[in-house]
């Protein structure tokens, strides 16, 4: 892998708080459900320094906060920590990706601030415009949005907006665009979404070819996203919408500074129990299983020597590891990524009871890690996640959606 100097980049999950309900997130089940196996936690300034070094923050290139979990501008204390980070690494490089529905002008305005320099730039995930938006972004709201971007370019801050697209969407990437160039937006990306299920599906007298199905509270069925649809036009995508319904949101918005004041008990470590998937190594496997195998690993964050370090202090290579140990084990690449990092010991990889170079130089990255990548069956030693997101002839999915915002195809023509 690489060692502890090495390092140039940290993805750093700010926040496992989260004032929305997306239906891929690992947050929820399908947007219904709460999945109760992971902390619900922000990372303060005091933890910070507990964790971080100046010597160490001096060194790196560039900082995330994207997060597995929740969404950085959760973090109460989120405006202090980069201010903190920036007196010691005036240079460093900040990126952040946020959902924007919440919090003040003030907050908006200083986050401005902090990101208009060193090439920082700072992502709105939006799906939509005002009518549309909630369908995906679940119990987030347009005024709120508005006032975020509006306030956060006012004061400088370089912005990007990645626009999810769907077949209820589809129609509003021109206008979003104008609206994102109107607001000095210098990124925006039609972005291509995970998640579909490709397969023929048909409920209540409709027919579904590729679909999310989107779940409510109690966890039944509440309606089901489709993919775009380039044969539709603008005026069937809207006829579309108000035979859905898709159009109406009674969702009662939260605020990020109520579900902070919830939480922030560092040394709480929870993992529900819950019925797992368990692989049989003695079966055969399918074409797909043997390929996730044989397929060489080009891990991507080995290059710009990056790690992810989650909510609660446990230090992963990146978010696609990170973010299935806390997933439900129903999938069998959950299952048995929670086995590898529980078989090692969590508390081996936390920096609650660890520095990170101890961590970093130690057995999990300089021989775990590398075993897996050398491994060429699922059943041993080779992780399907890692097959999945890094493996050169299984990635396809997450490939297409990497590419679809890269600088060829911004929209807004800017760099």
């Amino acid at each position: 892998m690489y060692f502890y100097k090495d390092i140039l980049h940290v993805d750093l999950e700010m926040s496992s708080l989260c004032n929305a309900k997306c239906p891929i997130c690992n947050r929820r089940q399908q947007g219904g459900p709460k999945n109760t196996s992971y902390k619900e936690t922000y990372l303060s300034l005091d933890r910070f320094k507990t964790w971080f070094d100046d010597e160490f923050v001096a060194q790196l290139f560039s900082m995330q906060m994207c997060g597995n979990y929740g969404d950085a501008m959760t973090n109460p204390e989120l405006v202090n920590v980069l201010k903190y980070i920036r007196s010691i690494n005036p240079k460093i490089r900040f990126t952040m990706n946020t959902n924007a529905s919440g919090r003040n002008e003030e907050f908006w305005t200083e986050l401005g601030k902090l990101f208009s320099i060193n090439d920082s730039t700072l992502t709105f995930s939006v799906d939509g415009l005002e009518d549309t938006n909630h369908i995906y972004r679940r119990g987030t709201h347009w005024p709120k949005i508005m006032n975020a971007m509006k306030w956060y370019t006012k004061s400088g801050g370089i912005a990007r907006w990645e626009f999810l697209v769907f077949k209820h969407n589809q129609h509003q990437i021109e206008e979003a665009r104008k609206l994102a160039n109107d607001l000095g937006f210098h990124h925006f990306y039609a972005k291509e979404p995970l998640g579909f299920v490709n397969q023929p599906l048909t409920e209540d007298g409709r027919t579904y070819n590729s679909w999310m199905k989107v779940l409510n509270e109690k966890g039944g069925p509440d309606y089901y996203i489709e993919q775009k649809d380039p044969s539709m036009s603008s005026k069937e995508i809207k006829l579309y919408l108000k035979e859905t319904g898709f159009i109406k949101s009674e969702e009662q918005s939260i605020e990020p500074e109520e579900l902070a004041k919830k939480f922030n008990d560092p040394k709480v470590f929870y993992q529900s129990k819950t019925e797992k998937v368990i692989m049989n190594n003695n079966r055969k496997l399918s074409a797909w299983e043997e390929k996730l195998g044989e397929t060489d690993i080009d891990c991507m964050v080995i290059k710009p020597k990056s790690v992810f370090i989650g909510h609660d202090g446990l230090v992963f290579p990146c978010c696609f590891t990170a973010s299935k140990y806390y997933a439900n084990p129903h999938a069998p690449q959950v299952a048995q990524l929670q086995d590898f990092i529980n078989s090692y010991g969590k508390r081996n990889i936390s920096l609650e009871y660890n520095s990170l170079k101890d961590i970093i130089d130690g057995e999990m990255f300089q021989e775990r890690w590398v075993d897996n990548f050398n491994s060429h069956d699922i059943r041993e030693k080779r992780l399907i996640t890692c097959s999945m997101f890094c493996g050169r002839k299984t990635n396809q999915e997450y490939m297409n959606t990497k590419n679809s915002i890269k600088h060829k195809n911004n929209l807004l023509g800017k760099r």
